[in-house]
């Protein structure tokens, strides 16, 4: 049965740390595993990723819009921040992926910005995926909020270690009957058990070290 972890980062992203030979020795370790490479505002990693890992990776990239954070999943081409929300959908559409939303009501974390509520609600019929717990997020209630909001509205749920280094990836997973792609992902979505574990304290404290040795390089 695969297991899918819909929101990890490499080195390639601003503030993570994850190499693609760590990737390696997590794959040899965790064979059922796949990962959405979702890295910030860039999809070289992920590409890079899928270069060597094949089935194992979902190329993805988690884009910082005017209105807040969405992800495109099964991309091919780098999709440029800073556009509003609306053109930032149609770029993922003209490749023909999925667009997810991360973390819609997380309010903790200087690396995030999740989605406007206003955003969230005017557009919600454009998106396919709506993570209903990261592993990341503190904010109290948010995880549950986001589970109530893709039940009310009737969207395939994901979930996410949002892990910034190796040792955080696979806290959080789906696993899903089986795997065929994006065709019928969403529709297998919907039939997925969840594993839903917070990332600990003490792993939290070590990538913000690891952060702050990255900004001063």
């Amino acid at each position: 049965m695969p297991k899918i972890d819909f929101h990890t980062h490499t080195a390639y992203s601003y503030d993570a740390f994850t190499s693609m030979r760590q990737l390696e020795r997590f794959f040899n370790k965790h064979p059922d595993f796949i990962l959405a490479i979702t890295d910030h505002d860039e999809i070289a990693g992920a590409l890079e990723a899928k270069k060597q890992f094949g089935e194992q990776i979902i190329v993805g990239e988690e884009i910082k819009t005017k209105q807040g954070e969405i992800i495109g999943f099964y991309l091919s081409e780098y999709i440029e921040p800073g556009l509003d929300v609306e053109i930032t959908i149609e770029k993922i559409r003209q490749q023909n992926g999925l667009i997810g939303v991360p973390h819609p009501f997380k309010r903790h974390g200087n690396s995030d910005s999740p989605l406007a509520e206003e955003f969230l609600y005017q557009l919600v019929d454009q998106f396919d995926i709506i993570e209903v717990f990261n592993g990341r997020n503190r904010t109290d209630g948010a995880n549950t909020r986001a589970k109530e909001f893709a039940e009310k509205y009737d969207k395939p749920q994901s979930v996410g270690s949002d892990g910034h280094a190796v040792y955080e990836l696979g806290h959080t997973y789906i696993s899903l009957p089986e795997y065929q792609g994006k065709e019928t992902l969403t529709a297998q979505l919907r039939h997925g058990k969840c594993t839903c574990r917070s990332i600990s304290f003490p792993h939290r404290l070590l990538t913000r070290i690891q952060r702050e040795f990255k900004k001063g390089k």
